[in-house]
């Protein structure tokens, strides 16, 4: 690892954090999962429901070293379930946090393999001066994600470079799984709407907070997409971050030299 971010977070997670493999296992099943249309308003019919993984994977839960930066000790949120596991169809899905107003220019978003031996990919995100949700999603130079492998994530607050393991940091997992034939046919057959319930139905994470986003972005004013955001956040225990701004940001997409 060239980068002394990269040195000194792993040191940092390796004190914190046992490692972690998981073998590859066969993609959820796909069961029907139906909308709820009253009186012309759209909302999910169920919950985010996480499948069965096993063990969750052990996590530091956002933990940093020091208050660098950020006023009243507030910690970048992730967007993920409970059990900190994202599960995917996509070679290079779109990740959510919630960053709160601090000095910090930039965060170091770092990808590891599931035993943090190696680094998958590492970039500078740049963050905006109010708090608020923001996304990235990995760039078409990135190297995708593999089906049936798990992989470890950090977010930092570069508040300090001189002393990264002191800033804050959040994390979590994502697991590339591949999508039944059943289930691809319910997809081709559905709208935004209900495809964001039926990948919240059958345990999809990345993409079911990512169409609903999507559905939030581009209809500020549709009151049943954001009911349809804050049902998912909710389920998965962030109704405190659910009505927060989706900021919009401008990513280089050239990932910084591993």
């Amino acid at each position: 690892m060239t980068q002394h971010w990269v040195v000194c977070s792993s040191a940092a997670i390796a004190l914190a954090l046992a490692p972690f493999s998981a073998s590859a296992t066969p993609a959820p099943q796909s069961q029907p999962a139906s909308i709820l249309q009253n009186r012309g308003t759209f909302q999910l019919s169920q919950s985010f429901k996480p499948p069965s993984r096993g063990t969750p994977p052990p996590s530091a839960g956002g933990a940093t070293r020091g208050n660098s930066c950020v006023p009243n000790n507030k910690q970048p949120i992730s967007l993920v379930p409970k059990d900190r596991l994202g599960l995917t169809y996509s070679a290079k899905p779109t990740f959510y946090w919630h960053i709160p107003s601090s000095p910090a220019k930039e965060a170091k978003f770092l990808i590891l393999t599931g035993d943090d031996v190696d680094v998958v990919y590492e970039a500078s995100i740049p963050l905006p001066a109010k708090s608020g949700i923001i996304s990235y999603t990995l760039p078409k130079n990135a190297p995708p994600l593999e089906i049936g492998k798990r992989y470890h994530w950090f977010l930092t607050l570069d508040c300090n470079p001189a002393d990264p393991g002191g800033n804050p940091i959040t994390e979590g997992w994502t697991e590339r799984v591949a999508p039944d034939v059943v289930f691809l046919r319910q997809l081709e057959k559905a709208d935004l709407k209900t495809r964001a319930s039926l990948y919240a139905g059958n345990g999809i994470w990345h993409e079911s907070v990512t169409t609903l986003g999507a559905l939030r972005r581009t209809n500020p004013q549709d009151v049943s997409a954001s009911e349809g955001w804050n049902e998912l956040l909710k389920s998965v225990g962030l109704s405190a971050i659910a009505t927060e701004p989706l900021l919009d940001l401008t990513v280089s997409q050239n990932p910084m030299k591993k």
